[in-house]
């Protein structure tokens, strides 16, 4: 990213120029209630938030994806890469169409700056705290003649529920009927659907006179609510404290930053991880829960799994602060008292509101809940989490030893990458569950591994999967998603000179692992996306700390920085040859793990 050496410094703000020629993607904002993307010129692209019905309200100007298209993988991807073009479809003012130079205030809020001739604009987007809106201030410099600016409102967005553009559909959800009405009510436009029970409105700004070498601000706001009169009411109250709710948000991050202490990259790097957590991730649907998803913009939706290392990293970057507590918290109370668990076990995933969405047993996201619970106790020094879920937890793992086969081991569906597996019997949940057991100091924790010991090892290697005891039916792969296998060593399920566990590791950086593609960008990937992932990259940094091999490090975190997105965030895949981002550009496990790697540089286990 050029100019990170390069920042524009205030008084009290830290400005990141982005480079237009890193790979592209919408910018982000949000304040854990709603969360959106906006073009670099300030436009909106969309803005989302947990709905009570239908999962996730969306506002958007991108067509809808085509019902008769689920299940086609190429059409689900192509949807995906045009959210992050930067031919989007767009909304808001008509003055701030064309190219803008972007920034980031304090690493985190949007800033658009338009360098014109006869004026200089610039946009910071914030959507302050407690508020399902957002609001754009908009500074304009008259520069050589007087400017007359009569504010327009353009682009045709629409009222509906998130696309859930899934590879691996567990059950389609039928977009929900919509009856949309539009209106105005003097200077705010709205939109009420009472199908969906739900508005927005619109707060656009009047006109305004300026003589050059003078300056004046616009307030323009946007606001979502249960019904229109609600809606109304939000925009009208964003738009009045506007410039003091902005200025709010952007002390209250500034002073995050200074209490995580960071300088230089690894700061920017920590600071973009937990930005987006917080802001895009988190996704508050009651004052006691908090829903975490994937991402706010392709599938904002519920896995344990991604969850899990969301919530840990913000644990480990400011375990005493209280945006993180009460969403953590809140995550737990989600997990164990508002998300449904067909017959005892947490879905592959779930809508926000705790809908179970896809319902497919995978062993290791029922493992990461009460792990999550125990590492908060220990991570904060506050015991309430788990005497409060404790038995809950002890419940759940009793219920998943049930499950043992005769041999000890536990079958799972499905692998961490959401794929079917032939081979019911998977190696890195098994060393994740002995992990579990072993932090509940659970009487079966030795025997899991034990089992896990005796039955995985084939080939002189770890097996990835087996379909019976002692190495039966032995499927030798390595997938980007199965992080437990390189954590085993800093968990001490086994030693970092090992020779199974160092000859598995050998393969799945090589050719003979079909996960690994090679190429001037090469490195481990998944079968799911047949790509390198970052989470790949992530997993061989771990690797390399665990060998001592620092030039290994290195190179994997020179490969992160030439393929992160403009704005510091990690793809779900790129290109082999080019490093070009090949799929899924908001993601928000890769970009948590990696702002906990940088925050810890020794970390070689969560």
């Amino acid at each position: 990213m050029d100019g990170r050496g390069n920042r524009r410094r205030g008084p009290a703000l830290i400005h990141t120029r982005l480079d237009p020629r890193e790979p592209y993607k919408p910018l982000d904002f949000g304040n854990g209630i709603v969360a959106g993307s906006i073009a670099p010129n300030g436009r909106l692209v969309s803005l989302g938030m947990a709905h009570s019905k239908i999962g996730r309200l969306w506002l958007t100007a991108t067509e809808p994806f085509r019902e008769s298209s689920r299940g086609d993988e190429r059409a689900v991807r192509e949807h995906r890469a045009a959210l992050a073009a930067p031919d989007r479809p767009s909304f808001g003012l008509s003055l701030l169409e064309g190219q803008a130079d972007a920034f980031l205030i304090e690493d985190s809020l949007p800033l658009a700056v338009h360098d014109r001739r006869e004026a200089r604009i610039e946009v910071t987007t914030v959507a302050p705290e407690g508020h399902p809106g957002v609001v754009q201030l908009i500074s304009l410099e008259a520069r050589r003649i007087p400017l007359h600016v009569v504010p327009e409102w353009t682009g045709q967005p629409r009222l509906g529920r998130a696309d859930y553009t899934q590879i691996t559909e567990g059950g389609p959800l039928p977009h929900p009927p919509v009856a949309p009405r539009h209106g105005r009510d003097g200077p705010i436009l709205w939109i009420d659907d009472l199908a969906l029970e739900a508005a927005v409105a619109f707060l656009v700004p009047g006109p305004i006179e300026l003589r050059a070498g003078t300056s004046s601000q616009l307030v323009v706001a946007l606001a979502f609510g249960a019904s229109l009169d609600d809606a109304l009411a939000e925009v009208r109250a964003l738009s009045r404290d506007a410039s003091e709710a902005a200025g709010a948000e952007v002390r209250s991050r500034r002073g995050l930053w200074t209490g995580i202490g960071l300088e230089g990259e690894a700061a920017f790097t920590v600071r973009r991880g937990v930005a987006y957590a917080l802001d895009c991730a988190v996704s508050r649907i009651t004052d006691r829960a908090v829903a975490i998803i994937t991402d706010h913009e392709i599938l904002p939706l519920v896995w344990t799994r991604d969850a899990y290392y969301v919530c840990r990293t913000l644990l480990a970057v400011a375990p005493n602060e209280p945006a993180v507590r009460s969403a953590v918290e809140g995550f737990i109370a989600w997990l164990f008292e508002v998300a449904e668990r067909p017959e005892g076990a947490w879905p592959r995933a779930s809508l926000e509101t705790g809908r179970a969405k896809d319902i497919v047993f995978q062993l290791d996201q029922q493992l990461y809940p009460p792990l999550l619970v125990v590492d908060y106790a220990r991570l904060t020094g506050d015991p309430a989490q788990r005497e409060r879920y404790g038995a809950a937890c002890l419940e759940t793992l009793d219920r998943l030893l049930a499950r043992r086969s005769t041999f000890g081991l536990v079958p799972t569906a499905e692998t961490p990458a959401d794929d079917p597996l032939r081979q019911p019997y998977h190696f890195s949940s098994h060393v994740l569950l002995w992990h579990v057991l072993r932090a509940y100091e659970h009487p079966a924790a030795e025997k899991v591994r034990a089992a896990t010991l005796e039955h995985f090892v084939s080939e002189g290697r770890f097996a990835y999967a087996i379909a019976g005891p002692r190495g039966e039916g032995a499927r030798h792969y390595h997938d980007a998603n199965d992080l437990p296998t390189v954590f085993a060593p800093g968990w001490g399920f086994c030693a970092a000179d090992d020779a199974h566990w160092r000859a598995t590791i050998a393969l799945a950086w090589s050719v003979e692992n079909e996960g690994y593609f090679a190429g001037a960008f090469g490195g481990l990937g998944s079968l799911h996306t047949p790509r390198p992932w970052t989470l790949g990259d992530l997993q061989e940094i771990v690797v390399a700390r665990v060998t001592g091999d620092r030039p290994r490090e290195q190179r994997s975190r020179e490969r992160l920085a030439k393929v992160e997105t403009w704005d510091g965030l990690l793809a779900e895949a790129y290109d082999q040859n080019t490093g070009a981002v090949a799929a899924r550009h908001w993601f928000a496990w890769p970009t948590a793990l990696r702002a906990l790697l940088e925050r810890d540089p020794m970390l070689t286990a969560p």
